[in-house]
């Protein structure tokens, strides 16, 4: 008697997955429309097409409200060159949503489930988004759509994105020059088509510096910023809440814990624990405000590890930084794992302030007293011209960058 087996491979069975996702999704999404309609006959509004942007060439795509200070520098300038576009957003609390202009449109278009739908059949000559592996995971590159266009939202190098990020846009709106060089080298190992790298700079810098130049800041005593990546090898999963007690007790600091928000999704336990171990401690709060401009003012240096964030911190306020040394190991299903040269971030960080290990933390009190003594001499405005481009004008390059893709479409 033979005994049959029976295997699906994992590139089967997400494809296998795709597919039922997407089937269920287009159901979802057509019964919402017909209810939608239904409603808006009901009340007298008549039908509503879902084709309403079908005659903007210029759509942006949100995965939240984390991302709307990307957009709006951008779709500010379009707006000031008289050139309409839309917005759209898997966000109801997206402040994109509640911008007005006569030359802007907004919709919220449901969980990126239904979203992914939605966005499968746009019409547009320019579609941007923050969104990576277009093509890849569920948002499908639309047969009317000429020209899809990815806007970084941080200053690092693409190591850490997950592979074929960008392999499947047309364009890449790039922070810096490592960035570029990045993207080319996995072109060439891939043997893909080059695609149209554009030297952009970071659009939600133009924000940031505008809150800079209006924040007061009061304090009394020194104020420490502890902001750390949510990955694994971050500062909070390898040191924990005990880091927190040191700092507690070996400075008279205050302190200001900016964790990021996807610590809140991967990390939830994590997270509740410190919540709860420090919730009656008043030298210790945590920040949890779209943008950290008001806490980088505030503070006199950060604490960080591999986060994107210290480069902001660096850039905007030119104020030391201490990371915790962090082995970053190129990791199967990154794109790091297909890059032979150094990640920039590990390759500049020494010019930013100081590093520690993890057997130092019992003596982190005394480091950090020397570095607000004696700040470090770093080369930060040559850092800056060096890695990023366009510093404070990001939005509106972005925006002439898309007419001109525009007007080739």
């Amino acid at each position: 008697m033979r005994t049959a087996i029976l295997y699906i491979d994992p590139a089967s069975t997400s494809a296998l997955l795709y597919i039922l996702v997407a089937v269920f999704a287009t159901i979802a999404f057509a019964l919402r429309g017909f209810f939608y309609k239904m409603k808006n006959l009901v009340m007298g509004r008549g039908f509503v097409s879902g084709k309403e942007f079908e005659d903007v060439d210029i759509i942006f795509y949100s995965e939240g409200k984390q991302y709307w200070s990307v957009f709006l520098p951008v779709i500010r300038s379009l707006e000031k060159k008289g050139v309409p576009c839309a917005y759209l957003t898997s966000d109801r609390e997206d402040p994109g949503l509640a911008y007005k202009s006569g030359q802007y449109a907004s919709k919220y278009i449901g969980n990126l489930t239904i979203s992914s739908v939605y966005l499968n059949r746009l019409k547009a000559k320019f579609v941007g988004m923050t969104t990576p592996q277009l093509d890849v995971m569920m948002i499908r590159r639309s047969k009317k759509v000429g020209h899809y266009g990815h806007i970084v939202h941080a200053p690092i190098d693409i190591f850490t994105y997950r592979k074929f990020a960008f392999d499947y846009y047309d364009s890449v709106f790039c922070s810096g020059p490592h960035q570029i060089e990045g993207i080319r080298k996995l072109e060439e190992k891939r043997n893909t088509d080059k695609k149209m790298l554009l030297e952009t700079g970071l659009t939600y810098y133009d924000i940031m510096l505008e809150e800079v130049k209006e924040l007061p800041v009061k304090k009394t005593k020194p104020v420490i910023l502890v902001a750390p990546t949510w990955k694994e090898y971050s500062l909070l999963n390898r040191l924990g809440i005990r880091f927190f007690e040191v700092l507690l007790r070996d400075t008279e600091c205050d302190i200001i814990l900016r964790p990021h928000p996807q610590s809140y999704v991967s990390f939830p336990g994590l997270m509740s624990d410190i919540e709860e171990r420090f919730k009656d401690e008043p030298r210790l709060t945590i920040d949890r405000n779209q943008l950290g401009t008001v806490s980088m003012a505030k503070s006199d240096l950060m604490i960080s590890d591999l986060s994107g964030v210290f480069w902001d911190y660096a850039f905007l306020f030119s104020k030391p930084v201490l990371l915790l040394k962090t082995r970053f190991d190129t990791i199967e299903g990154f794109e790091g794992s297909e890059l032979d040269h150094e990640m920039w971030e590990m390759r500049e960080r020494e010019r930013l302030g100081r590093e520690f290990d993890e057997d130092e933390v019992e003596n982190i009190g005394n480091i950090i007293s020397e570095m607000l003594a004696q700040p470090a001499a770093v080369q930060l405005e040559e850092l800056k011209n060096e890695s990023v481009y366009h510093f404070g004008q990001a939005g509106e390059v972005a925006a002439d960058q898309i007419m001109q893709i525009v007007e080739r479409n």
